[in-house]
């Protein structure tokens, strides 16, 4: 059950992660865009460091996909980071947790990875539970999150799971640490595309400047980031990816905590809302999700 154990580190550590960037782009950049550029040249940075020791012992086409894994994975995450300007960290990232339907059917038709009927139940509850999460009514009364944000929230979810596919098809053919960090070099030539938009090299430059800021960057992408993805490789290199991604999907939970303790009054670091109908049925749906976790993981 290694791969059980990783994968619940993983979703842990990226749930730190998740709320930590939360926090980074309210209160520490001047707009997501920033904080995408420093993804960026942090992830390519994990890329430079292997790429000349790879080139003489990869064939290319696993190289390129390890890379368009990481491409795919920079899309999804350049849809999160600009949704977390607008958007409770606690709605948001269950909708980019639905992504284990999606990676279950790749894995049945394309790794004939065998996926019984009780598997398939608890895939589909614990993404009815993550979307139940982020549609739950807001303080009004009403769903704050459009069908626009919707759309491309399970798009990026969906660019995830293409990428823990892409990942796992290589793992006979490359090691763990080659792809690690081609992955990285993929997030990087995803991410840096917002080079481009006004003000944001001069948002890089002042974080950089802002030794609190940049070290709290630093310990969110650096370190806590680098951790969270090890910890998925070394899951899906010791087990079946539906499974793995599944279990990874867990991450709303811990989210869903971290936020409610990081908004109380006395802490009041985020301002996820915590009262009301709003919170019952975020906490209905976070459990909904535990429990299909837990089936994938004991059946």
């Amino acid at each position: 059950m290694t791969w059980l154990i990783f994968s619940f580190l993983s979703a842990f550590t990226f749930s730190v992660v998740t709320v930590m960037d939360k926090v980074i782009i309210s209160k520490h950049v001047s707009s997501a865009k920033v904080f995408i550029l420093g993804l960026g040249i942090t992830q390519t940075a994990m890329g430079f460091y292997v790429f000349p020791w790879l080139i003489s012992h990869y064939p290319l086409i696993p190289s390129l996909i390890a890379v368009l894994s990481g491409i795919v994975c920079g899309i999804y995450l350049i849809i999160m980071f600009m949704a977390m300007e607008s958007q409770d960290v606690s709605r948001l990232i269950p909708v980019v947790s639905t992504y284990p339907i999606f990676v279950a059917f790749l894995s049945y038709v394309f790794l004939g990875e065998s996926i019984g009927v009780y598997v398939w139940l608890s895939i589909i509850l614990t993404v009815s539970g993550a979307v139940m999460v982020s549609l739950g009514p807001s303080q009004s009364g009403r769903p704050s999150t459009s069908m626009l944000l919707m759309v491309l929230l399970f798009f990026a979810s969906m660019c995830f799971g293409l990428s823990q596919f892409l990942a796992k098809i290589i793992v006979d053919d490359m090691e763990l640490w080659p792809q690690f960090m081609l992955r990285g070099l993929g997030v990087g030539i995803a991410s840096f595309f917002v080079i481009f938009f006004p003000g944001v090299k001069t948002g890089f430059i002042q974080l950089v400047k802002t030794p609190k800021s940049f070290l709290l960057f630093f310990f969110s992408e650096g370190v806590l980031a680098f951790a969270a993805i090890a910890f998925f490789y070394f899951a899906i290199y010791a087990g079946e990816v539906y499974l793995v991604s599944t279990v990874m999907s867990s991450r709303p939970v811990f989210v869903f905590f971290l936020g409610i303790i990081l908004s109380l009054p006395f802490i009041k670091i985020l301002s996820e809302r915590l009262e009301g109908k709003a919170l019952y049925i975020r906490a209905i749906g976070t459990f909904i999700t535990v429990a299909g976790v837990s089936g994938v993981a004991l059946l």
